[in-house]
């Protein structure tokens, strides 16, 4: 009887071993998945160099070791890209969104986005040039009367005012253009000049199609290390999951110190998001990209204050409130 006792405690033991096991276990596991659990997030881009934080991210599984769940979300225009962020369609957009345009919807609609990271422009790593043909002997003071190209938006409009404003040139005639048609109509003879941005000016050089006449016009007419492009979260995805942004500004500071230590990196994948022949990507410039406390918030607010004075945007700015505070960058 006694042994009888004996097994039945037994079995009772190791049924209650085995319950408890298996409780902890799924404990365990649950606790897992939340851990595991990656936060989605929608960003735009345009396939453009100036969005290398999103594809070196991408391609490096940083944003999945940040806890992030990117999904990539493709626009052929900056604009595009902002409308959709205003009305709520993605979340954010890295590396290359056009201050120029980020200042006008900041003037009419103040606190839609906030700034995480800036893109400069500086006289060593130019962004954009005005080119001539390749066989041309023209100058700048000979563009008088003559026809130059442009890529679309409202930024190089204001680069075209200030150039023949600057340079004294008369008669001169702007036509915009998509950026695709700006290098076939400089060689079928349609214009004389063409402001472009990369990676159409390393094209243009290895083609023989096009020479620079003026790099870095940005730089040159506007300020110098002008900041011209942004990394943008919408306030909406701010308040909504502002745990994310702290994750999201990890990666993409991590994203960037990849790009400005070992740009090569950059250069072997641009053909992956972007249009540009793998032929010429190990040539291609690369712009300094600004980690969020690398970011020169004088130069912001001095753009800003320049295209007040210019009249492109109606009311004062303190850019203070366009860059993202410190409390989502800064871990409790």
């Amino acid at each position: 009887m006694r042994k009888s006792y004996k097994i039945i405690g037994i079995i009772v033991v190791v049924i209650v071993t085995t319950f408890a096991f298996i409780i902890t276990t799924k404990q365990h596991n649950n606790k897992t998945e939340l851990k595991t659990t990656l936060i989605p997030i929608k960003i735009g881009y345009r396939a453009h160099d100036l969005y290398a934080p999103l594809f070196i991210g991408l391609e490096n599984g940083i944003f999945k070791k940040y806890g992030l769940k990117i999904e990539p979300i493709k626009f052929e225009s900056t604009n595009q890209i902002t409308d959709a962020l205003i009305a709520g369609r993605i979340d954010a957009s890295l590396g290359g969104v056009n201050t120029f345009l980020l200042f006008n919807i900041e003037d009419k609609s103040p606190g839609t986005f906030k700034i995480f990271s800036l893109s400069i422009e500086d006289s060593t790593h130019p962004s954009t040039a005005i080119v001539i043909p390749n066989s041309s002997t023209l100058k700048v003071s000979d563009l008088n009367n003559k026809k130059i190209a442009s890529y679309l938006g409202s930024s190089i409009k204001i680069m075209y005012e200030r150039f023949i404003k600057v340079n004294n040139l008369q008669n001169t005639t702007l036509i915009q253009m998509d950026p695709k048609l700006e290098l076939p109509a400089l060689e079928a003879g349609q214009v004389d000049a063409a402001f472009l941005l990369e990676p159409l000016v390393t094209v243009g050089n290895f083609k023989k199609i096009s020479q620079p006449l003026e790099s870095a016009i940005f730089d040159k007419y506007f300020m110098s290390d002008i900041p011209l492009s942004a990394s943008i979260v919408s306030q909406k995805f701010i308040n909504k999951q502002p745990e994310a942004i702290k994750q999201l500004i990890k990666a993409t500071d991590e994203a960037i110190g990849i790009i400005m230590n070992n740009p090569d990196e950059l250069r072997k994948i641009l053909s992956t998001y972007t249009a540009i022949d793998p032929t010429i990507e190990l040539q291609m410039p690369i712009a300094p990209f600004k980690k969020y406390n690398e970011m020169d918030k004088i130069k912001l607010q001095e753009l800003s204050n320049l295209l007040l004075e210019l009249g492109e945007i109606k009311n004062p700015i303190n850019t203070e409130m366009m860059i993202l505070p410190d409390k989502y960058v800064k871990d409790n």
